[in-house]
């Protein structure tokens, strides 16, 4: 079973390493296809794949028919709605998300922009969960 991570803008490293863990000791391949420019590529991607994993990606009724073996879609964050369900369920293919799996790094994010913006240096850069992490005040 082949297990496709299609994401424009990438996962943090730590994430695509515990999806890996998951998908591998399943005995599944795992294949990324991330800052993909063209959705060629993510129609070509998902042909042989059986399940994909999407952020704010398009499921379209295109990306969801190229993908003649998918048997589930699966939404890494909350909603479904970049996801054409009706194409997913006329070809019996499961659709689900993760809802509240980000609450931790959504919390950070939003008082480290507050800190960020109050002090005007804020510059849009991805950066690391602090979950687990020590800090010091």
């Amino acid at each position: 079973m082949k297990v496709l991570v299609a994401t424009e803008k990438p996962f943090a490293k730590v994430a695509v390493d515990g999806i890996r863990k998951v998908v591998e000791e399943a005995g599944y391949e795992l294949a990324l296809l991330e800052k993909y420019t063209d959705k060629s590529q993510l129609l070509s991607a998902v042909a042989d794949a059986d399940a994909l994993i999407v952020r704010s990606d398009k499921a379209t009724a295109e990306v969801i028919e190229a993908g003649k073996k998918l048997k589930i879609i699966v939404r890494a964050g909350a909603g479904y709605d970049n996801i054409d369900l009706a194409a997913a369920t006329s070809k019996g293919i499961v659709v689900m998300n993760t809802p509240g799996q980000n609450s931790n790094a959504v919390a950070e994010l939003a008082l480290g922009m507050m800190v960020f913006i109050a002090r005007g240096q804020f510059k849009g850069i991805s950066g690391t969960e602090l979950k687990g992490k020590k800090l010091g005040i």
